[in-house]
């Protein structure tokens, strides 16, 4: 670059720039570029001419064309009562009492809460019209937007196919497989859904794979990128949309917000979670939800194999799958979690440095391979140190003075368990007695 030793400094904007179009000056700008790099602009006069042009010329563009910073639509106007209720659609539930057609939802969870998993049963419950929870699912149509990982999509469908009993050729639920800017080819997935017929379900799996921004976190760009996905919902058929979120950085479980804070929040209608306790997935919504509350629905993941899902060895590749629970299901998996605490609660009283191998093998827990169960054990001392009944310090099981107390209610309750059990042995035993009782043979020798 052949320059003086001069600092450059901005020079007037020349008037003869001032109602050149914008396109002229970029293409003059560009062209002040290569000079200056060849060494033909040896002082970078015409650069810096250029620049100043060009810099003049933006700012001319966005004083002609201003937008808000977070991209919303300019005022609407005033209107009369009348015309703001008038051909009001009322709310179109697509599961029963949680998310609504028409409307945008946030599905927030951390990884290994089951995202995938429940949105893809979601997907199969619309198609097939099957309820999940116990609540109705509107049939209909679903796209599923693969775009994270969709080579486990896949296997997981091809799964569900087999344990729900449908053909993935048959089906009413179509794929978009990889990612693309939903703001540059919103015209061509219409296109595709006119062709189809609409859409009653649309799924984005996941925001972060279709954001195109520089910056996710960026309460603006999380709006911006937040109201375009927004636009699914205007797709032919009027569908429900469902995104896939990752929650912010080392979210706990009563924090579950999706990454852009409080830009991405204001725009969605409701913000669905996934929590992880005991085994068990709840659905609920934190944070935000436009309607009613409602009690959470509950699913179990489950490992499975399917006969399509054999490696180049032949042998079966495991996946996971969500199943959802009913209410006497949930209650009994809660009972027995709970005996489990309490199982294990005792057992530390008796021995502080167990293990939880040692734990599991003593109280007789096996998987189904016969290995010693240790994550149930796991489970119940997470659930123990969460409810600060017991703290590991040192190698050791410490009860806190919490878990005193609940010990003496679980000692309690299980003497009344050994007392009943005893009184209906002794009862079952008097009931044998008597049917054996015949008192007209106790006559025969008189």
């Amino acid at each position: 670059m052949a320059l003086n030793s001069k600092p450059l400094r901005p020079k007037p904007v020349n008037t003869a720039y001032a109602s050149t179009d914008f396109s002229t000056l970029a293409t003059e700008f560009q062209e002040s570029i290569i000079d200056l790099q060849s060494g033909k602009d040896t002082d970078g006069e015409r650069f810096l001419a250029a620049a100043t042009a060009f810099n003049a010329g933006v700012a001319r563009l966005i004083r002609k064309n201003p937008r808000a910073a977070n991209d919303n639509k300019p005022y609407p106007g005033v209107i009369s009562s009348g015309d703001f209720v008038r051909g009001f659609v009322p709310p179109d539930y697509h599961l029963d009492g949680v998310f609504q057609s028409r409307f945008f939802y946030s599905l927030t969870g951390t990884t290994g809460t089951g995202k995938t998993a429940v949105l893809l049963l979601l997907a199969a419950a619309t198609a097939m019209g099957f309820s999940v929870g116990g609540r109705d699912v509107k049939k209909g149509r679903v796209i599923y937007m693969a775009g994270e990982n969709p080579d486990d999509v896949q296997m997981r469908w091809i799964a569900y196919g087999h344990h729900l009993g449908f053909d993935p050729e048959d089906i009413d639920v179509h794929f978009v497989k990889g990612t693309t800017d939903v703001a540059e080819t919103l015209d061509l997935i219409r296109t595709d859904l006119i062709a189809l017929g609409g859409a009653d379900l649309v799924i984005v799996d996941t925001s972060a794979a279709f954001f195109f921004g520089a910056d996710e976190n960026s309460n603006t760009e999380a709006g911006r990128h937040a109201r375009t996905l927004r636009t699914l919902t205007t797709l032919p058929g009027e569908p429900a949309v469902i995104v896939a979120a990752h929650p912010t950085k080392n979210a706990s479980a009563d924090a579950l917000l999706p990454r852009g804070g409080g830009a991405f929040i204001a725009e969605v209608d409701g913000n669905l979670t996934l929590s992880k306790s005991d085994g068990l997935v709840k659905l609920h919504w934190q944070g935000k939800h436009r309607g009613a509350d409602f009690d959470p629905v509950i699913f179990r993941l489950e490992g499975v194999t399917a006969p399509m899902l054999v490696d180049t060895r032949g042998r079966l590749v495991p996946t996971v799958l969500a199943r959802d629970m009913s209410r006497g299901e949930v209650v009994a998996v809660a009972a027995s979690a709970r005996r489990d605490e309490d199982d294990v609660l005792l057992h530390l009283d008796r021995d502080a440095n167990a293990s939880l191998s040692s734990i599991a093998e003593d109280l007789g827990w096996r998987s189904e391979d016969g290995s010693v169960h240790k994550d149930r054990a796991r489970r119940a001392t997470d659930k123990l140190k969460r409810d600060k009944l017991v703290v590991y310090e040192a190698r050791k099981w410490k009860i806190t003075a919490g878990g005193y107390d609940a010990l003496i209610g679980i000692k309690a309750d299980r003497h009344r368990e050994a007392q009943a059990a005893s009184f209906a042995i002794r009862a079952s035993e008097n009931i044998v007695r008597k049917s054996n009782f015949r008192p007209h043979e106790m006559d025969d020798g008189d």
